[in-house]
């Protein structure tokens, strides 16, 4: 049975802790990472950093951990990585720590990578990972225009086509559009700070971000994330 770990995007709070946790599991119930891995005995959920980044470190370690022990049990299991946001590129940086101990990733599935992280390096796939599907929000969607994509390099012998590009902000990306609630469907979302207002509105992102998903749903049949 394949190892599937995975480490969702960041919260919004700006510290640890229960309360942190308990709103960031009720916005990320749905969340394309959550479906994939929580709840699964071959699997592990890993909630993505705070705010300021802290705790993706962490998380990059318990999946290292998760894995090194699931292949002690059986060394031939493959090893399944995604990731959203921040999360991805903590899995791309998991992936660089499993090459140096020797061990392969069967297949790595990213959702909206973005390196904003002092400490990891996500520019380049390792080629210890045998397949990758990156799907990006696209750049006419004035979507968190102050976040640009990481992991979108790699060199053989992994497989890895172009990225897919997606209308929707970079939450609707990882399986959490913007909640429509007290807007109109038609209304353009702003995402305040420095992003400021999208080209997407209420409704699109809903509608798009199940379109990502539906995509990605032949990757993950042939490569077993629907362990």
């Amino acid at each position: 049975m394949p190892i599937l770990v995975g480490i969702d995007g960041t919260g919004g709070d700006i510290n640890p802790g229960a309360a942190r946790d308990a709103r960031y599991d009720a916005a990320f119930a749905k969340s394309f990472v959550t479906r994939l891995c929580k709840n699964k005995a071959n699997a592990q959920y890993n909630r993505g950093p705070v705010a300021l980044g802290g705790g993706l470190v962490a998380a990059i370690n318990n999946c290292y951990n998760f894995i090194v022990q699931k292949r002690l049990e059986n060394s031939r299991d493959p090893v399944l990585l995604t990731g959203y946001s921040r999360g991805a590129a903590g899995v791309v940086s998991l992936a660089k720590k499993l090459k140096d101990n020797s061990i392969n990733v069967k297949a790595m599935l990213l959702f909206d990578c973005v390196d904003r992280h002092l400490f990891i390096d996500a520019k380049v796939i390792p080629n210890n990972v045998g397949y990758v599907m990156h799907v990006v929000r696209d750049p006419r969607s004035g979507s968190r225009e102050s976040f640009s994509n990481d992991g979108m390099l790699y060199n053989p012998p992994t497989v890895y086509p172009n990225a897919y590009a997606f209308m929707c902000t970079h939450g609707g990306m990882g399986g959490t559009p913007w909640d429509a609630t007290g807007h109109s469907p038609s209304e353009f979302i702003n995402e305040g700070g420095v992003d400021g207002k999208t080209n997407i509105t209420y409704g699109d992102d809903a509608r798009v971000s199940e379109q990502v998903w539906d995509f990605v749903q032949p990757f993950i049949h042939t490569h077993g994330f629907n362990m």
